[in-house]
């Protein structure tokens, strides 16, 4: 976008304010604070294996998940997402974030979905989502967060509201999916959606999380401008992501935290769950890095 369209757009103050941010943001890795703070890095498959056993443990079976290539090769092409979402088929996600929508609609059921079941697309983001499935499948698809982008905010099926305290009716929700989204609810916000969730969802309705981000042990990320604010769970291990900006704390649980704070909190609402793994990653595309979904019915 250039200046002047950034000044069209935002305004002067509008953009001298998203200018010093933006400052703020390329300045902070050089902060005295982060040169020794400990890096971020994701689980190896060994550790993956590892996690597996972790929860076996606790009781917690993990079950193979093995998805048609093919049939998610046919998704890609039926032009679900724009050509820039995600910075793209070279942005290096593009294939996950396209397979983990289509892992959520193919769990959901979202192809037998009618004209009265209601879906949500939770912590949408900039998600167009909702707005597809509206436009192509005549879905009842919503799409929430915290905030709405200026480019979905005169749609009202977008709707700025707390996950954990929607204006969703009690047992309205046919079904529910979180897409890299569930490891930014912060405090013991994971767990009261939990909650909300027995609440909105209807009986067989379900809610789909992928990926559910796990490591070996509790911990948090955090990028350059949020590092070291306490930000994340207390006692979990805090690191440091310097590859972005804008996460205040991103939660990876271990076996006994997801037991603790979404898993035991789920059975004690009435819910059921599965925890799936996904298998045979590189079949999907490069740059594949979901691992578990977790798979809630009411």
């Amino acid at each position: 976008m250039g200046y002047v369209e950034k000044i069209r757009r935002h305004g002067l103050a509008g953009s001298l304010r998203i200018g010093r941010e933006m400052l703020r943001r390329k300045t902070a890795p050089l902060h005295w604070r982060l040169w020794k703070a400990p890096a971020y890095r994701n689980p190896t498959d060994d550790e993956l294996v590892r996690i597996e056993r972790d929860l076996a443990g606790l009781g917690v079976e993990v079950h193979d998940y093995s998805p048609s290539p093919e049939a998610f090769r046919a998704f890609m092409a039926g032009d679900w997402f724009p050509p820039d979402y995600h910075g793209g088929r070279d942005g290096g996600v593009w294939h996950e974030k396209l397979l983990e929508h289509w892992i959520a609609s193919q769990m959901l059921g979202l192809e037998g979905f009618g004209g009265d079941d209601v879906y949500v697309d939770v912590a949408a983001c900039g998600s167009p989502w909702a707005r597809s499935l509206r436009e192509r499948r005549r879905l009842q698809a919503f799409a929430i967060d915290l905030a709405v982008q200026p480019e979905f905010s005169a749609l009202p099926y977008y709707r700025e509201e707390d996950a954990t305290a929607t204006a969703f009716a009690d047992a309205s929700v046919g079904g529910a999916s979180l897409h890299c989204a569930y490891e930014m609810f912060e405090g013991d916000s994971d767990t009261r959606f939990i909650r909300e969730a027995a609440r909105i969802l209807r009986p067989g309705g379900r809610i789909v999380i992928v990926p559910l981000y796990m490591h070996t042990h509790h911990c948090t990320y955090s990028t350059p401008e949020y590092w070291g604010k306490g930000r994340g769970d207390p006692g979990a291990t805090e690191y440091l992501q310097r590859a972005y900006f804008g996460v205040p704390a991103s939660r990876k649980y271990d076996a006994p935290a997801l037991k603790r704070r979404v898993l035991d909190p789920a059975t004690s609402c009435g819910l059921r769950y599965t925890l799936h793994a996904l298998r045979d990653k590189p079949r999907f595309g490069p740059g594949i890095y979901c691992h578990f979904i977790l798979e809630i019915v009411k």
